[in-house]
């Protein structure tokens, strides 16, 4: 690694190290981000401005009687979760494999 800059050092030997811990912290603070539900429900009083999470709340509160609406708005909360799993699971399973190494 003669004349590589800090830049090219971070980027052939450091990142590739820890390429699975930090797919497991994203995934992890993707999904606290995504299901955060007692925040927005204190700060936000708009019901156009809603996140998710508050709109399932309050679907299910509006329509009790549709389970159907409240599942497809389930599903749809989940999906993007689902989504970023896939695409992440190789390095999440990494990452979790790392940290399990004793030695």
């Amino acid at each position: 690694m003669d004349g590589a800059t800090t830049w090219q050092r971070f980027c052939r030997i450091a990142l590739p190290s820890v390429k699975g811990t930090l797919a497991v912290v994203a995934i992890f603070a993707f999904m606290g981000a995504w299901d955060d539900f007692l925040w927005p429900l204190i700060v936000l009083s708009d019901p156009s401005r809603f996140t998710l999470t508050i709109g399932l709340d309050h679907l299910h509160g509006t329509f009790a009687g549709d389970e159907r609406l409240v599942a497809a708005g389930t599903v749809t909360a989940v999906a993007p979760l689902i989504v970023l799993l896939a695409c992440l699971q190789r390095y999440f399973f990494r990452g979790v494999d790392e940290g399990a190494v004793k030695g």
